[in-house]
């Protein structure tokens, strides 16, 4: 029997392996780098000992050294990583330890795709044809194909070439990445199979020769060939197509006498389905099977490990489950890093529990820091139920509502499909998401402006509330003003790269923003708004970190920039300036000085997370200057060239990077300074004005004020005692708009505050249902977009709108 199990691997895969020792009573030893020396699956673990540097992870024999010295007698590999790796599997069993596996053996046969397709289709398993692509024999093609790296998946070393004409640099393009990424640069190409679906079949199996089927897995959602969404069953698998899938798979295991748990793959058009590779470990979307199933993978995986005999037959499958994987990137698909100030997906009943209607399996806590060594997904969000229409609202509910401050990621593209009605009527394939616009935000336009004016209102309580808090206003008279108030201005620049200034006056007659012909102010706090707008109320909740505003409301998540009136020089950057958009090594410069240059035209090559990304011109111009050659190492941020625009063209400073596949699956502080985000006018200042911080920046590091502070209040009868309402310091707010919300508080974390949204029901009505985007007219909350310029409809939780290292084969042919 297994007494303690080290797990080879990190994040949620260390946690979830963790989590099923403790119920069986096996003691855990975790392994870090020293990029991950706070991670929070070191912290959960009976042990843990230090690998070194951030790569350590890949080095058998210090992971082996680690076993043997906190006593382990038993190695699960995760995924990613040294899973797969057949001669690490072999020096752990010659080391005396249980390997939580199937054989070395199985694990080399699979190793490689051309040979596992060659014993496939041995073994009668369906298989496409392949092509292998020498360096010095060029191929006889029959265009389009897909090239793929022989030694692993995950996106990498994949690429879609339609003529003879993009072949070469597509397959030099792929041959890099792959030694890059596996040390192994064999290709080969295989027929593409467009319209396609990605579909898989869970195995397990025992030493006595009992195999299971347990059902497939629908993969077709993917992204630059990355699995984004997957669900069990399958919407599109009929009875007897199960049949065969699940005959295929068991025919596939048997042939290589395989043990344990794994995944067989295939491509499933309507020339039929075809086996792409057998993942010979547990694979990221195991969740799924585990709900809809009522198994525990993990640990039927220690018990085949310890010899014992799985049933003669597989448990039966019940309802749905969908898994989203949550990861920290961009619109582009390019890696954030960063601190992850708070990460909360509400309505979580089972983090990696079984039998949950809503799991979350996560690498990541709140305050933690998000680095640039691993991939960088933060999450699996899984949701189950009695049917796939169920699951669907269930999961992008949660996700809509979630809190994810400090980090971009790809949250609202998984809405956007979970909401889309194609996805809704099961129309996949592995093109989904390259026919569909990407929706660049659950947020409307509208609703990024009304969440903007929200976040100024809150910087002007934060504001308020520190000079009655510092005592600056103690001894001034209630109602004391020397001038009439002027409009205060403001700025934030938004995700699309767009700017929005602010401009708004508040009197007695209310509040007057400029572009917003219906708001009215209701109540406003340093970390809450409450707005109507249409006769409709919106609670916004507001909080600020360092050089970022989030905004959270039913009408969609908004992060902004706030602009600084006066920022540092060296954060100045010039006009013509392309910066690296993440931190990488540069392959190749594609220009030289004084080239002219298109805007889209590829300037630098970068590399990151053994990832090739094209550092494009983001407008037509001149190349003035080269600040990279091949070989340097640069930060985020930092210049790679200059181009002088083309007249009439505005540069981007924020270049656009066109990732030819993004990083495989594996997954891997600050308190909020208070909100001061206003431009104070040097004539007509109200008293306390004039002691506000004027930089128009958050501070880093101030104290964060509680929304019940009675010093806190910026709605009208408030001076600071509850008393006065018409002689309150602002004295040209509306007498009627009322005070804080009771039940706020401040967020976890050092959070900005955030107020309790079911302490005032009042304060939420006209919402959308389950906090989904506001269905109904807005008006005047956006000019000119609807009749009557001024009318803005949200869409509904169901409108429709278009989304837009390593484990072998986390994503294949698409």
């Amino acid at each position: 029997m297994i007494g303690r199990l080290l797990v080879a691997n990190r994040g949620e895969i260390a946690r979830r392996v963790f989590r099923t020792c403790r119920e069986l009573g096996v003691e855990t030893v975790a392994v870090f780098s020293d990029a991950d020396a706070d991670a929070p699956h070191v912290a959960e673990a009976d042990q843990a000992v230090r690998l070194g540097a951030p790569l350590a992870y890949l080095d058998p024999d210090r992971v082996i050294e680690a076993a043997r010295r906190s006593g382990a007698d038993a190695v699960h590999p995760g995924y990613g990583f040294l899973s797969e790796h057949a001669g690490f599997a072999r020096a752990v069993l010659d080391a005396g330890l249980t390997w939580i596996g199937p054989s070395p053996e199985a694990v080399a046969a699979m190793g490689t795709k051309i040979e596992a397709k060659a014993l496939m289709a041995e073994a009668g398993v369906p298989v496409l044809p392949t092509i292998p692509l020498s360096p010095d024999a060029p191929p006889q093609l029959t265009f389009p194909v897909l090239v793929k790296a022989s030694a692993g998946g995950g996106g990498r070393g994949m690429r879609v070439v339609r003529d003879q004409a993009g072949l070469a640099e597509a397959v030099a393009s792929a041959r890099r990445e792959a030694l890059s990424a596996f040390g192994d640069g064999t290709l080969f190409a295989e027929p593409l199979q467009e319209g396609a679906r990605h579909i898989e079949v869970q195995i397990l199996a025992d030493e006595h020769g009992t195999v299971w089927a347990l059902g497939e897995r629908e993969c077709s959602i993917q992204r630059r060939h990355q699995k984004v969404i997957e669900e069990a069953p399958s919407p599109a698998v009929t009875p007897e197509l199960r049949r065969e899938l699940s005959d295929a798979a068991i025919r596939a295991a048997r042939a290589i006498g395989y043990t344990g748990a794994g995944t067989v793959e295939f491509l499933v058009s309507d020339e039929g389905f075809f086996f792409l590779e057998m993942n010979t470990r547990l694979q990221v979307e195991h969740p799924v099977t585990e709900c809809v199933y009522g198994v525990d993978l993990v640990r039927l995986q220690i018990e085949v490990a310890e010899g014992a005999r799985l049933a003669a037959l597989p448990p039966s499958p019940v309802g749905h489950a969908i898994e989203a994987r949550l990861y920290a990137e961009d619109a582009e698909g390019r890696p954030q890093s960063g601190v992850l100030h708070r990460f909360e997906i509400p309505g979580v009943d089972g983090e990696f529990g079984l039998g949950a209607r809503l799991r979350l399996d996560s690498g990541v806590v709140s305050g933690g820091e998000v680095g640039v060594h691993y991939d960088p997904m933060l999450a699996k969000v899984v949701s189950y139920g009695g049917d796939r229409a169920e699951a669907a609202r269930r999961l992008a509910h949660a996700l809509a509502r979630a809190r994810i401050h400090g980090l971009t990621t790809n949250r609202d593209i998984l809405v956007g499909v979970l909401r889309h009605p194609d996805f809704l009527s099961g129309a996949l394939d592995t093109g989904f998401l390259d026919r569909r616009p990407v929706p660049a935000s659950l947020a409307g336009p509208g609703a990024v402006r009304l969440s903007a004016l929200a976040a100024a209102l809150a910087g002007a309580a934060a504001n308020r509330a520190e000079a009655r808090r510092d005592g600056v206003l103690g001894g001034l008279p209630s109602g004391w003003r020397n001038v009439p108030s002027q409009p205060r201005r403001t700025a934030y620049d938004t995700e699309d790269g767009g700017r929005l200034e602010i401009t708004y006056r508040l009197s007695r007659d209310g509040l007057r923003a400029e572009g917003f012909e219906d708001v009215a102010l209701v109540s406003a706090d340093p970390g809450r708004v409450v707005l109507e707008t249409g006769g409709l109320r919106h609670a916004f909740e507001v909080a600020v970190y360092p050089g970022v505003v989030h905004v959270d409301s039913s009408l969609g998540p908004v992060r902004l920039t706030p602009v600084e009136r006066l920022p540092e020089p060296a954060a100045r950057v010039s006009p013509g300036a392309l910066p690296a958009p993440m931190p990488g090594t540069v392959l190749r410069v594609e220009v030289k000085p004084g080239d002219v240059v298109e805007a889209g035209q590829p300037v630098v090559v970068l590399e990151a997370m053994k990832m090739e990304h094209l550092i494009v011109a983001p407008a037509s111009g001149t190349v003035a200057a080269l600040h990279v050659v091949p070989g340097a190492r640069v930060e985020a941020g930092v210049p790679l060239a200059d181009i002088e625009p083309a007249p009439e063209t505005k540069p981007d400073v924020r270049p656009e990077t066109r990732p030819e596949t993004r990083p495989d699956v594996e997954a891997r502080e600050g308190a909020p300074a208070e909100a001061r985000n206003e431009d104070h006018n040097s004539a007509g200042v109200e008293p306390w004005d004039a002691f506000a911080d004027t930089t128009g920046a958050p501070a880093p590091g101030q104290t964060p004020v509680a929304a019940t502070d009675p010093a806190g209040g910026l709605a009208a009868g408030r001076d600071g005692t509850g008393e006065n309402a018409q002689t309150d310091t602002w004295g040209d707010l509306p007498p009627d708009a009322g005070g804080p919300e009771p039940g706020t508080g401040t967020a976890p974390g050092g959070a900005a505050p955030v107020a309790d949204p079911s302490a005032n029901p009042g304060a939420n009505s006209g919402t959308a249902p389950s906090g989904a985007a506001l269905s109904g007219t807005v008006s005047g909350v956006d000019p000119g977009t609807a009749a009557g310029g001024g009318a803005v409809v949200a869409p509904g939780p169901d409108s429709g709108s278009d989304p837009g290292a390593a484990p072998r084969g986390e994503a294949e042919q698409r």
